[in-house]
């Protein structure tokens, strides 16, 4: 008996047209990120969705030889192999990283026969930088090209990072001797500043100016201090006052400010 055939518009075509329909991508992004001790190769859609990625690693390649042109070549011929089979007749490559596979995983992708609509190469570099003192520097970067939006994304995640992510250290307690608060005042000749605090090895002053008492009498000055490293910045409270020490108020962040472009 003979098996019957599906009708055109039936369930089970329209099942299998939408699949393959779904499968075919014309246009993509290629990026070859390369180190030098590996190479990587993404493939995306035009809205950033991932469609094939390949590795030196991945393809079997093991420690120095990770980093080699062939290894690259390798790795994006794997991972362009499964978008030309879904349709990729273009593609924009975005190149990143000084690793010496990067021409070679270039020359693979131009072999595949996929149209390379453009070639650009990520660059991140610092374009002005001074110290306008001791404890304070300034620089400016510029990272390049970018899509229209992505400038504002990455900026605005930088900058979280930069003023709330990084951990500094700060002078959190003080402990005078024979002083009661933070208020009262002592007597003695002379002029203190950082460069009379007796640190352990581990730490470094970084402004040895930083004045912190002028005596005006011969007088005992003995102070403990309490050093921490965290997040953020902390605020002294009436309760934190503890065995005759005060709290002080502390910023952490090594980044006092960040502005990306438009904002």
């Amino acid at each position: 008996m003979a098996k019957p055939t599906p009708r055109t518009g039936s369930r089970k075509n329209r099942r299998i047209g939408s699949r393959k329909n779904a499968r075919r991508i014309p246009k993509g992004v290629i990026h070859v990120q390369a180190s030098f001790n590996n190479t990587i190769v993404t493939i995306t859609d035009v809205q950033g969705r991932v469609i094939s990625w390949s590795s030196a690693g991945t393809c079997g390649f093991k420690g120095t030889r990770r980093g080699t042109p062939f290894a690259a070549q390798t790795a994006a011929g794997k991972a362009i192999r499964t978008v030309v089979d879904q349709g990729m007749q273009r593609a924009e490559v975005m190149i990143k990283g000084p690793g010496l596979g990067r021409d070679a995983a270039l020359r693979a992708i131009r072999r595949s026969g996929i149209l390379l609509t453009s070639t650009r190469t990520l660059q991140w570099k610092c374009v002005e930088s001074r110290v306008d003192s001791k404890r304070l520097y300034y620089g400016r970067f510029i990272l390049a090209p970018l899509k229209k939006g992505q400038a504002d994304t990455i900026g605005i995640a930088m900058r979280r990072a930069l003023l709330g992510e990084i951990e500094g250290t700060c002078i959190t307690r003080a402990k005078s001797e024979k002083i009661p608060h933070e208020y009262s005042t002592i007597v003695g000749p002379g002029y203190v500043t950082a460069q009379d605090i007796v640190l352990p090895p581990s730490v470094e002053i970084v402004d040895n100016t930083q004045h912190i008492a002028s005596l005006t009498e011969p007088v005992h000055l003995c102070i403990e201090l309490q050093i921490e490293r965290h997040r953020g910045y902390q605020i002294k409270t009436p309760k934190n006052f503890q065995d005759g020490s005060y709290p002080i108020d502390a910023v952490f962040m090594p980044t006092h400010f960040m502005r990306p472009p438009g904002i």
